[in-house]
């Protein structure tokens, strides 16, 4: 497989910074342009032969460079990309070189992961193309992207002047050696106007266009100069994005790496350059540290180092990364040395066991549950560096129960906090020797991940035909399951005060009770109430959706998060009312009611918060489009 570059636009609406020079090589950083990033991030997926395609006046910017190959195309301002590379192939095919292509812009930036799934995906496919389709567009990328629409598993359409009904790509595409000639049709049709787009929709008419889906994965298109300024600052996210790894276990991939990569993401954008192997030092000692202090008795310090360790351990290889100064003498450094925290403060807290404890009995169970963790921990890093399936690595490495060192470094600490060695001990041990296990198994070929199914589901008939629920039915139905639900809030209020009144004033009567009964069930009635009012609602949305689409151009995945953004909301206010209730009979103080009133409250404006700006993202195409008639007729 080789890689093409097409890099022979003319970048009109970023003149006159494109005048003399392609919009490629447009800097993200100081000394790293757009082409510089795009040409790592095909190396790190391991593509080794990268064609660019360029104007001839633009030559002399990539033939000094010698990881990249130019390849010389007649362009026009108005010609369409697949003449480009049409012109590319030729050229190729002359010199020999017939591949399958992983085919990039050269105005994109985006997350490693996007190449790696699109790679994993076409691999061994020599029929289909292969495009990148993110659904979870903003408002103007909606406008801007070429918009596809999908089937199942297979591309039907896309075109720049279709709404988005399932996403836009992302400038990535697959593109085998046999549809070599399907290119030549679309050129011969279309000339020099022929487009990229033109292709997908001749290959999806006869079922030879699929995708990879990429939404929630981060990208870039620079077409203008605003899209410049949001490239640079998406561009360190992407590169804190790309330093994940995927077989980092769930801790660090939630919450140790994305402290450690603004550490190094800081240090790198300044400048500042440690030492990888110094990094590995320093860490090392905060977890000796760690360790002393626990042996010594002072959990808590000891507790918060061993935390603090664990997230600063992947600082050394994230510099060693962004500096690309990786070494396997620093890999296998940094190896050892966590082995010997591990050991260090499972034997501290192992010690602390001993001193509360004095029967032999308990002695000896502590021993045998230490001894499995411990070596436990031992087996999954050296069964980690043995199994050579990366993919099943990382579904082992994220899987319950976790295993990995981020995990057992977290469990250790809070047990070490709550004094617990025990229950600490025995989670390592079961985690990660059921981790070895399967590792083993997998390495024999004698068992995969899945489990063995128990107990199997029937899968009922359904009732046919089955049409789509009309919109007027839905709106009756949640108009009367809405209006109850309002005469109940306002009535659970009353009975709330006078069940909140007899707990205050500790009268026990027959009243008291009365009133936590009518309480209870309005509660219950509420639940219930809601209940069928939000799912109502979601029927609604659903039904509605195709319309809303068509009308304000926004993907189906845009839309069911804005959806599910708003259905939250309103479950998270009516939820304040069964916490009433439940603190009301738990007889629980006026100020801790305030307080847990005060966090529903503060969840449901954060909630709102994020709501509000996801409506603003998908509808500033609109907004603009409202401002630009606005400014005309002025």
């Amino acid at each position: 497989m080789i890689a093409v570059v097409l890099a022979a636009g003319y970048g009109t609406r970023l003149r006159p910074h494109t005048t003399e020079k392609p919009k490629t090589l447009i800097e993200l950083e100081p000394g790293v342009t757009i082409f510089d990033y795009i040409v790592t991030v095909l190396k790190e997926v391991g593509v080794t032969s990268i064609y660019v395609v360029t104007r001839r006046e633009f030559v002399p910017f990539f033939s000094e460079r010698n990881d990249v190959r130019v390849l010389v195309a007649d362009v026009a301002e108005d010609d369409g990309n697949l003449w480009t590379l049409y012109q590319a192939l030729s050229t190729l095919k002359e010199q020999g070189v017939e591949e399958d292509i992983l085919l990039t812009m050269s105005d994109h930036i985006y997350e490693v992961n996007i190449v790696k799934k699109l790679v994993k995906a076409a691999m061994g496919s020599s029929s289909k193309l292969y495009l990148c389709l993110d659904r979870l567009i903003r408002g103007r990328d909606a406008v801007e992207g070429l918009k596809i629409v999908v089937d199942g598993h297979s591309v039907v359409l896309s075109g720049k002047n279709i709404p988005p009904y399932s996403g836009i790509d992302t400038g990535v595409f697959f593109i085998p050696k046999n549809l070599y000639s399907y290119i030549e049709m679309v050129v011969n049709r279309k000339s020099r106007k022929a487009s990229l787009a033109d292709l997908v929709n001749m290959l999806a008419k006869i079922g030879i266009v699929s995708y990879v889906d990429v939404s929630g994965l981060l990208w870039q298109d620079v077409d203008t100069v605003e899209d410049i300024e949001r490239a640079r600052k998406l561009y360190w996210r992407i590169l804190a994005r790309n330093l994940v790894k995927e077989t980092d276990g769930i801790v660090s991939r939630y919450i140790n790496r994305r402290i450690s990569t603004l550490v190094s993401i800081a240090l790198y954008k300044s400048r500042i350059f440690v030492n990888p192997n110094i990094v590995t030092l320093a860490v090392f000692a905060i977890g000796m540290l760690a360790s002393v202090l626990i042996f010594m008795g002072y959990e808590a310090y000891g507790a918060l180092l061993a935390v603090l360790s664990s997230i600063l351990d992947g600082v050394d290889g994230e510099l060693a990364r962004l500096y690309r100064a990786q070494t396997r003498f620093g890999a296998l450094l940094d190896t050892t040395l966590d082995r010997v925290v591990d050991v260090m403060l499972l034997t501290a807290m192992f010690h602390q066991l001993l001193v509360v404890n004095t029967s032999f009995q308990q002695t000896l169970l502590h021993t045998v549950v230490f001894a499995l963790a411990i070596s436990g921990s031992m087996y999954v890093s050296y069964v980690s560096n043995a199994l050579e399936d990366r993919e099943c690595l990382a579904k082992l490495r994220s899987s319950f129960p976790w295993a990995t060192r981020d995990v057992r470094i977290l469990v250790a600490a809070i047990a070490t906090l709550l004094k617990a060695y025990t229950w600490a001990f025995i989670y390592i041990a079961i985690a990660t020797w059921f981790f070895t296990i399967r590792a083993l198994l997998h390495i024999l070929g004698k068992g995969g991940l899945a489990g063995a199914k128990f107990f199997v589901r029937p899968k009922l008939p359904s009732i046919t035909p089955r049409p789509a629920r009309a919109y007027t039915v839905l709106l009756e139905e949640i108009v009367t399951y809405a209006i109850p639900l309002i005469i109940l809030l306002y009535l659970v209020d009353i009975a709330l005060g006078k069940t909140s009144y007899y707990a205050k004033v500790e009268l026990s009567s027959i009243y008291a009770l009365v009133w936590q009964a009518i309480a209870t069930v309005e509660i219950a009635l509420i639940v219930y109430l809601a209940y069928n009012v939000l799912k109502r609602l979601a029927e609604l949305f659903i039904v509605l959706k195709d319309s809303v689409i068509e009308r304000i151009w926004v993907t189906p995945s845009v839309y069911a998060k804005l959806v599910k953004r708003a259905l939250l909301l309103i479950a998270i206010i009516l939820s304040a009312y069964p916490l009433n209730y439940a603190m009301s009979l738990g007889d629980v103080e006026e100020e801790l009611r305030d307080l847990g009133n005060y966090m529903v409250t503060a969840v449901a404006l954060i909630v709102l918060f994020f709501l509000i700006i996801d409506v603003v993202k998908a509808f500033e195409h609109l907004t603009q489009k409202y401002i630009a008639k606005r400014h005309v007729k002025v």
